[in-house]
């Protein structure tokens, strides 16, 4: 699933690499959010595909991840969220988000 945040964030909820595929290309900035329930091998997939396409995206488009786990604060998740979306000199950037 992906929903704009603006003309120029995307957010994906992927859950596996195979979703990675969906990506839009089309927006400055792309979060892949991953949902605590994510399984342990998906999740390992999608993290280690991070890098990779954030540099076959750059520098057209950044790439960042939040990685959420289980019992993660909501406002944990935003901040993330919004920290990444306006880190403009960074790309290809994983975020675990644990609980408090």
């Amino acid at each position: 699933m992906t929903q704009a945040i603006g003309a120029n964030v995307a957010l994906v909820f992927p859950r596996g690499a195979a979703d990675l595929a969906a990506v839009p290309d089309a927006v400055a900035v792309a979060l892949l959010v991953i949902a605590s329930d994510v399984p342990d091998l998906d999740r390992a997939m999608v993290l280690a595909a991070i890098g990779p396409l954030a540099a076959a995206r750059a520098p057209a488009q950044r790439i960042a991840a939040i990685d959420v786990a289980p019992g993660a604060d909501e406002a944990d998740v935003v901040a993330a969220a919004r920290f990444l979306a306006g880190a403009e000199s960074s790309t290809g950037q994983a975020l675990r988000i644990t609980a408090r």
